[in-house]
């Protein structure tokens, strides 16, 4: 019998070539795909950048524009610069028989009047006049209607508490009544320490206010039909 030729045997040596081609190819595919991310993440990133820069420089550039339209005002900018009002408005007040005076700030984002008590050693009172019970003839302690003979208020920036009383109230030299207020043993030293007035006089309407009888609002609108407060950009209103 004639022999038969030796076929080539696929040994794994003849395979690694192709293995390495297969891996190099997969190898090349992740990395386009990593590099295309990283290329739509840095142009996200860039645009991002460009748009914040531009927007800083829109501003920049209409502070300018304000900035050359004030100067071409000339003396109109200088006099219209001395007009300047003030954010918040107090007076004078007076608790007591004898007259304990007080400068306030008239506030309509509260409902109650609220001054320092004699008894009050914090630095929040510190201060600031104070008012003492015991010093006036005309004064007594009251409750409201839910049998509560004190308080605590939270404001925005502080807190203040204190004991409900009753006194002679004048505004002004002819305006006098009896009032309902809270005498403040209490008050926080922030921002009460720094504040240039000594007390608050709530003129929000009564679902504000401690109870029945302490709305400043409702005691006035009881003695006149109308009234008004005179404000001014003085030391006073």
């Amino acid at each position: 019998s004639s022999a038969k030729p030796a076929r080539a045997c696929p040994c794994p040596a003849s395979r690694e070539p192709f293995a390495m081609k297969l891996l190099l190819l997969l190898a090349f595919a992740l990395l386009g795909g990593l590099s295309d991310a990283a290329k739509v993440h840095w142009r996200l990133r860039k645009s991002w950048q460009s748009s914040k820069m531009a927007r800083r420089h829109e501003a920049l550039l209409f502070a300018r524009t304000a900035a050359r339209s004030r100067s071409a005002a000339g003396s109109q900018l200088v006099e219209a610069m001395k007009v300047v009002h003030k954010t918040a408005y107090w007076g004078q007040m007076s608790l007591g028989s004898p007259p304990q005076p007080f400068k306030v700030i008239f506030d309509t984002g509260s409902g109650n009047l609220i001054v320092p008590a004699s008894s009050c050693t914090v630095p929040g009172c510190a201060p600031h006049k104070k008012y003492n019970s015991k010093a006036s003839t005309t004064s007594s302690f009251v409750t409201n209607e839910k049998g509560e003979g004190s308080s605590e208020i939270t404001f925005g920036t502080g807190q203040v508490s204190g004991d409900f009383y009753k006194d002679k109230l004048c505004i002004g030299d002819s305006l006098c009544f009896d009032a309902n207020f809270i005498a403040a043993d209490k008050m926080t030293t922030e921002p009460f320490q720094e504040i240039p007035f000594d007390g608050i006089m709530g003129l929000g309407f009564k679902d504000l206010s401690m109870g029945e009888g302490f709305n400043i609002v409702d005691d006035l609108s009881s003695r006149a039909s109308q009234f008004s407060f005179f404000v001014s950009d003085d030391d006073d209103s």
